[in-house]
């Protein structure tokens, strides 16, 4: 009798399993569509109060369905982006914290995956896994184990470079240019390197992103000691227009952050 009274429980049990999977399963595709839509916003603190709410979502949502890849990835850069717009500047603790758990959910979506196994398919985890992981080391300079993960930025960029080379704008160049300006020359750091990544960065579909232009004044041209480019690129960011789409909310981050750092002038060189 115990027996049969089991079976009916157990199925049960796999049947509120698969109900939530499913569920979980159609609002991860409702998130993945409605992210143009977040970063279309032109009001970056109305973004800054909101998204904390919709990332606390998706990591309910992964704990029924922990292996969905799409809502992983969605997960990395929601938690990667946030740090990076709204944490790092004044909350630095935060942000790395914030930074590794993108990290490893980007790691998660890989699949074992990595950047000398990497395919096409790949390349979404594999960027924001990168991308968290260049935040939080460069943030945490002074750490050396945050110092120590340096080395893999590399080879991972690179993979990315090779597969889609295009990718967010093309940001593996941005990662690039990031990594030859924090690396100390004696370990392999190169400026002229980064000012090469960072300017191929701005090519293409990366011409208008305007994060690609404050990323390359606040590492390159720090890492260059270049005031005269430095200004340049923080003014040519804060003068652009808004423009309507996808990076609306990046580019209006960008503009804010270029008139802080622009501030910073006197301390940087």
């Amino acid at each position: 009798m115990k027996k049969f009274l089991f079976l009916p429980l157990a199925a049960m049990a796999l049947s509120a399993c698969s109900l939530n999977r499913t569920a979980a399963r159609v609002t991860s595709g409702v998130i993945d569509k409605g992210l143009p839509a977040v970063f279309s916003q032109d009001d970056p603190e109305y973004v800054r109060e909101a998204l904390p709410a919709n990332l606390q979502l998706m990591e309910i949502l992964l704990k029924s369905d922990p292996d969905n890849r799409k809502m992983l990835v969605n997960a990395a850069q929601g938690f990667c982006g946030y740090a990076f717009m709204f944490l790092e500047d004044t909350e630095p603790a935060r942000a790395s914290a914030f930074y590794l758990k993108g990290e490893a959910y980007a790691g998660r979506a890989l699949r074992g995956a990595t950047a000398e196994t990497a395919r096409r398919q790949d390349v979404p985890a594999l960027f924001w896994r990168t991308f968290c992981r260049a935040s939080h080391i460069n943030i945490n300079r002074d750490d050396p184990e945050a110092i120590a993960e340096l080395p893999a930025l590399e080879p991972a960029a690179e993979a990315v470079l090779k597969l889609d080379p295009s990718y967010y704008y093309n940001g593996a160049h941005t990662i690039l240019g990031a990594y030859y300006s924090i690396r100390p020359k004696m370990l392999g750091g190169d400026p002229e390197k980064a000012r090469e990544h960072f300017e191929q960065a701005l090519k293409g579909g990366g011409g208008d992103f305007q994060l690609n232009r404050y990323m390359y004044a606040r590492m390159a041209a720090v890492a260059l000691q270049d005031q005269e480019l430095f200004e340049k690129l923080l003014n040519s960011v804060i003068e652009a227009g808004p423009r309507a789409g996808d990076t609306r909310l990046p580019d209006e981050v960008a503009r804010t952050k270029a008139k802080k750092l622009l501030e910073k002038k006197d301390e940087l060189f």
